[in-house]
């Protein structure tokens, strides 16, 4: 990725026909209608009074409007509401509102104000105001010389910053001094161009249900009857099928029997459908979208849905609901624990969200209904369009998707003498993307010289460019509080890592650099399945009798790359689902690599200094452009993964214990940037036949240039930086003489 661009920035000018980048959604309840007149879907602040409210009060369109007025909690103090969409670098933003005071409350007279605001982030719910805001554009919408009783429009535009990930339109309150006053807003709008160079959507599992049957390696279809809700069905396996390129759950009136999730044989006098994808895939954060087609009629109760992947209830995402005897409206809503002190539901507590959205007949034509899940929210979008937003506790774990329709229950009711059977819940297809505008990361190292560490087990201090410290010691210091990672790159396209350890470590452990470089790429280690050898079972998260660690990294990273360093061999895989590719590697202290080159160098010193040299061009970038990168460790016969990490923050739930083959789940931020050496465009002062002898491109002929003929003389398929300055394959007396001849030559 070049260096003048962030990472979301060349990620997008990269994708095309790859990251399917979604356009910017609408927003939510732009009118303040929403269950017959509300804030939902907006964030409010420093509402204290409270003084951000819905009113009815001379709407423009509808029945309601947002009302604004001062806290009167200190001089000065803001007020309002605001709302976040995902963003990307470059994008055009532009906000506009409907704005009025009205005589009686007007503002007139006063230094209050009401200032419309569109504001940019490189984290996904950032602080104002904090590193994470990257941006800010305003414009005042109405003040004491607005007139009055009227509409008046208000307008502002913003371009989007490099390491934009997240856009907000923010109206706010001015109160300078405890006047009073109120303003009054309505149908507000805020739409970017969708013409940025970073961020979007990544598709990265998905099932369009295209085959003979149903993928069982995908979905798990359910052959029991589930106490819950009083429901009445039996989930037969073949009520689930593919009929014409759609899953269907087929729902009927006949008579069944089957165990109970209690082991009880009973007789049911309703089946239906019922897939999920337990234990087959899981993910954290990302968006979801199912196209499909609703079954109706009383009684029925279809569903697609979220639960945790590690077993418990709550929490729980219901990406839409529908009840048979209303077709016309669908449920959205996430609920959230801990249950209540007698095992009351989380809306019996005040521990969940709930959003409707009244459309169209869903039973007559199919509906995409999604979801976009970040840390700070979940969006929930019917056709495409945002019709809710939940922003209480949201889920940070792994959630895997549950696709049926339930007969009877509380909610629906049971099947009465309308009902309609059979009934079919038809599913197009399911997938589920990855975002890939990650952010900065933790820290950011901007490697600034044309030249890199040299690769002979030593760590000299000011050698490299730049280093990371460890989290955590769980296994002994090895990766962990005081030991580190260090970076560094050269103009001429290599790249030098290495791990500093305080212990030493031996096999079957090793340290594992995943690498976000490319377009693509994979959102955790789950779906991987390679455990072919050592390094193959390090990237994947694998053991050699089935163990497993899953690692879901941290929101936006998306690992292309994994280097693995053990104590006696470094390799680089290219990282696929049922496959790693291996790219290169070497022994330690071997004198070429092992594809017989001199491209990849692994030195070690004493177990515990490691050092491995690469070309940029291995993990598909060139000089100047820039990766992410963290660290990890584990066994690679066990999958025991410890609690050490470089490129992580603390606050994790492994900080005090190691994991082992728990799931861990990473945060937003928790990788390292770096941005490697530009490219050094020289001049013809140091040219020769065939090539240059400046083999450093550092544009002269000193010292350095020497020292890589003499030591590589004689160096078969030897590359420039070695020596070869002619490019004739090998460092020889031609080369030597080269060098020489121009010593102390300068070509700038």
């Amino acid at each position: 990725m070049p260096r003048s661009m962030t990472i979301q920035t060349a990620l997008a000018s990269l994708l095309a026909g790859v990251l399917a980048t979604a356009a910017p959604a609408q927003i939510d309840n732009p009118g303040f209608e929403a269950g017959g007149g509300s804030l939902s879907g907006w964030t409010t602040f420093n509402n204290a009074v409270p003084n951000v409210v819905p009113a009815t009060l001379t709407p423009r369109t509808g029945g309601t409007v947002a009302k604004v007025f001062g806290s009167f909690s200190g001089s000065p103090n803001f007020s309002g509401v605001l709302q976040n969409q995902p963003a990307a670098a470059g994008e055009t933003w532009d906000a506009a509102v409907w704005v009025r005071h009205n005589s009686g409350d007007a503002l007139t007279g006063t230094s209050n104000a009401l200032v419309l605001k569109i504001e940019f982030y490189a984290v996904p719910g950032g602080a104002y105001g904090s590193a994470d805001m990257l941006a800010e554009f305003a414009a005042t919408v109405l003040d004491g010389g607005s007139p009055t009783d009227a509409w008046l429009a208000g307008s502002l535009q913003g371009v989007a910053p490099p390491g934009t990930v997240e856009a907000r339109i923010a109206l706010v309150f001015a109160q300078p001094s405890g006047q009073g006053g109120a303003a009054l807003i309505d149908d507000v709008t805020f739409t970017g161009d969708g013409a940025g160079d970073g961020g979007g959507w990544v598709l990265y599992w998905n099932d369009e249900f295209d085959g003979p049957g149903i993928d069982a390696n995908k979905w798990r279809v359910e052959d029991v009857h589930i106490i819950k809700n009083n429901e009445l069905q039996y989930y037969a396996p073949d009520e689930a099928y593919l009929d014409n390129g759609d899953l269907v759950l087929r729902s009927r009136a006949r008579s069944y029997w089957g165990f109970d999730t209690n082991g009880n044989w009973n007789q049911y006098d309703y089946t239906s459908g019922l897939v999920d994808t337990r234990g087959r895939f899981a993910f954290t954060y990302g968006k979801v979208e199912i196209r499909a087609q609703l079954p109706g009629t009383q009684g029925m109760w279809p569903a697609h849905w979220m639960l945790a992947d590690a077993g418990g209830w709550p929490p729980e995402v219901d990406i839409m609901e529908m009840v048979g005897f209303n077709p016309f409206q669908v449920h959205m809503s996430n609920h959230w624990g801990p249950l209540g002190p007698n095992g009351e539901p989380p809306w019996e507590t005040g521990r969940s969200e709930s959003g409707t959205y009244g459309g169209p007949d869903f039973t007559q034509d199919y509906h995409t209904f999604g979801i976009e899940w970040f840390p700070d929210r979940i969006q929930y979008h019917v056709d495409g369009v945002q019709r809710f937003a939940a922003t209480g506790t949201i889920p940070d774990v792994p959630m895997y998707l549950i696709l049926n329709t339930a007969v009877g229950g509380f909610w629906p009711g049971p099947p009465d003498a309308t009902t309609v059977f059979p009934q079919h819940h038809r599913i197009d297809y399911v997938r589920v993307y990855a975002w890939s505008g990650a952010g900065a990361g933790l820290q950011t190292i901007d490697d600034t010289t044309a030249t890199t560490a040299t690769v002979d087990g030593t760590i000299s201090g000011g050698e490299y460019i730049g280093q990371v410290s460890g989290l955590n010691d769980g296994l002994f210091d090895v990766i962990g509080t005081n030991s580190r990672m260090l970076l560094d790159s050269s103009a001429d396209g290599r790249l030098t890592v290495a791990v500093d350890s305080t212990t030493a470590y031996l096999n079957p452990y090793g340290v594992t650099l995943y690498i976000d470089s490319v377009p693509g790429g994979f959102p955790s280690n789950v779906s991987f399945q390679d455990d072919s050898d050592r390094p193959a079972r390090l990237a994947s998260g694998r053991g050699t009798a089935g163990e497993r660690a899953p690692l879901y990294f941290a929101p936006g990273f998306l690992a292309d790359y994994a280097i693995v360093l053990q104590p006696g061999r470094a390799r680089l895989l290219e990282l696929g689902e049922a496959t790693h590719t291996l790219r290169g590697g070497a022994d330690a202290g071997a004198a070429t690599d092992i594809d017989g080159g001199t491209d990849f160098r692994y030195e070690v010193a004493g177990d515990v200094a490691r050092e491995l040299q690469l070309p940029l061009a291995a993990l598909g970038l060139a000089p100047g452009e820039s990766f992410r990168v963290f660290a990890t460790l584990a066994n690679a016969t066990t999958a025991f993964r410890a609690n050490e990490f470089i490129g992580v923050a603390p606050g994790n739930d492994f900080d005090a214990a190691n994991p082992g083959n728990a799931t861990v789940v990473l945060k937003t931020d928790d990788f390292v940037t770096f941005l490697t050496a530009e490219a050094v465009t020289c001049g013809g002062g140091c040219a020769v036949a065939g090539g240059d002898a400046d083999l450093d491109g550092d544009c002269d002929v000193d010292l350095s240039d020497l020292a890589a003929v003499l030591a590589n003389f004689g160096q078969a398929d030897a590359g420039h930086a070695a020596g070869d300055t002619d490019a004739d394959g090998d460092v020889d007396l031609t080369d030597l003489a080269n060098v020489l001849s121009l010593f102390g030559a300068v070509c700038p």
